[in-house]
């Protein structure tokens, strides 16, 4: 038995050592350093093999542009930053890298991460690449042989630093940019433009040479995002796409308009990219909210240029100023149908300095009773957090009106609400066009951390009055802005 494990641990070394060879592939990298670092073993899933291949080439010096897009959790990090980088020591320990994401925390983590796995006994087993003693930054360390790496946030100074060194006969490091935007910025066109702007600018500057390798590795977030302004011709550079979203669909086309883009075949099967973390039927939950399924999961962002919004000019709060008064908005739905709009209930407040904040927000697909117990516990929730709210307002309208009716109506053991309905004399286009110059202007504040901020600003974002995707939110805040800005878009019916 013992010479049978014997050769059993000789063909396991020697495996290792193949397996881990410098010219060696990246998922096995991957595969035999995860449980090192997270103490459990690396769930493969065949999108992994797909980024393992692609990565490949950039390390062999067949690709030096390249654009991966897929869906959030799919461990873009652990192999297009951490592991990429770390393998690139390994085959040349002089390389130098920058990487570049949306803030300096995350830039700083996942350089840690990566200067973790290179100290690690194992890994020092296959190259001796030595870390400076005087490299203490998270953020910019050296190695002994003349390589290094820069971390730091997209949108934030890149100096004194270049990807990659003057020999271009070798791999020499690259550029990796993971997710340069939060899902809240893509709805800022300051905050995207000054990102698409570095890939011009800064960037392609911070590159030893033009055969440096970038690599921009995201979820989609708006039309307009990195990804669509490199694919749009941005740089002026073709870009190779390994284009990754949550479910393969035959006959997916690649959009015309991405005219810089050299699509990668992934030769994937249809069906779900990573069944362990997406089934269909959990696939089917998410494409719910239309438009981040469209554009974080199927990485087809909806083109919302017609959008009437300025997105810049909302507020965010962290802390509530002291408040006027408060009042709820309703906007409830004809059906409940999967393709139909949400029921929405907001909390709204007029602050004594001026401005209205939403405060509390609860949305969902409710039949009557349903519906009309929601409206209770909203209101019960908001007195009991001390808003007390001088009344409820609805839009008189088909299940509205029922719930205008249930919510006034005296009920054995049911508080009464005081309800008014809405009589909305204005087309949404219009009332879009009455709404936008508050926006504009800084007076309406929407909550910077709820769960359902980023659902709210993509349907802010894409509004155009028109009829294009949900507006059921919108709706609610409309009518707000409407009411305690006095901007008159609609007139009220009497108290109920």
């Amino acid at each position: 038995m013992a010479s049978i494990q014997r050769f059993l641990d000789s063909l396991e070394a020697q495996k290792k050592r193949t397996d881990l060879a410098p010219g060696g592939s990246l998922l096995p990298f991957a595969t035999w350093f995860f449980p090192e670092r997270e103490g459990m073993a690396l769930l493969v899933g065949p999108h992994h093999r797909v980024l393992s291949r692609t990565l490949d080439r950039v390390l062999k010096g067949e690709i030096s542009r390249l654009i991966i897009t897929l869906p959030p959790g799919y461990t873009k990090t652990e192999f297009a930053v951490v592991n990429f980088i770390a393998k690139g020591f390994q085959i040349n320990p002089k390389a130098r890298f920058i990487h570049a994401t949306f803030s300096d925390d995350l830039a700083r983590e996942n350089s840690d991460k990566v200067k973790s796995l290179i100290e690690t006994e194992a890994f020092q087993e296959l190259e001796q690449v030595s870390i400076r003693r005087d490299s203490k930054a998270k953020d910019r360390w050296k190695t002994a042989e003349g390589g290094g790496l820069l971390a730091k946030a997209a949108g934030g100074p890149i100096t004194g630093f270049r990807a990659g060194y003057m020999d271009k006969g070798k791999f020499t490091g690259a550029l990796v940019v993971d997710d340069p935007l939060k899902p809240d910025d893509a709805f800022s066109p300051k905050k995207r433009e000054n990102v698409n702007r570095r890939a011009t600018n800064t960037f392609r500057s911070r590159l030893a040479h033009e055969g440096v390798p970038i690599i921009a590795i995201m979820q989609r977030l708006h039309d307009d995002d990195f990804a669509g302004h490199l694919l749009k011709g941005g740089t002026g550079e073709v870009w190779h796409h390994l284009d990754l979203p949550v479910l393969i669909e035959p006959g997916m086309e690649y959009p015309p308009e991405w005219t810089h883009g050299k699509p990668i075949d992934h030769g994937l099967p249809p069906g779900p990219l990573w069944a362990e973390k997406h089934t269909e039927a959990e696939i089917e939950v998410l494409k719910a909210d239309a438009y981040t399924y469209n554009s974080q999961y199927r990485q087809r962002p909806a083109n919302i240029e017609g959008a009437l919004f300025n997105m810049d000019g909302f507020g965010e709060w962290r802390e509530l100023p002291p408040m006027e008064f408060t009042r709820i908005y309703a906007d409830t739905a004809q059906k409940t149908a999967e393709r139909n709009d949400y029921s929405v209930f907001q909390l709204w407040g007029k602050a004594k300095t001026g401005g209205i904040y939403l405060i509390a927000q609860v949305r969902g697909k409710w039949l009557a009773p349903q519906l009309e117990a929601t409206a209770r516990t909203f209101w019960s929730k908001a007195v009991s957090d001390g808003w007390q709210p001088r009344g409820m307002k609805i839009e008189d309208k088909v299940s509205g009106t029922g719930l205008i009716q249930s919510l006034s109506m005296a009920q054995p053991g049911k508080q009464l609400i005081p309800v008014e309905g809405i009589q909305r004399d204005k087309d949404k286009y219009t009332r879009g066009l009455d709404a936008a110059p508050w926006i504009a202007t800084g007076h309406v504040h929407l909550p910077a951390d709820m769960e359902w901020t980023p659902t709210l600003k993509a349907e802010l974002q894409a509004f155009d009055g028109l009829g294009t995707g949900h507006d059921d939110q919108v709706d609610p805040l409309m009518d707000a802005i409407a009411d305690m800005l006095n901007t008159g878009q609609f007139s009220w019916e009497g108290a109920i």
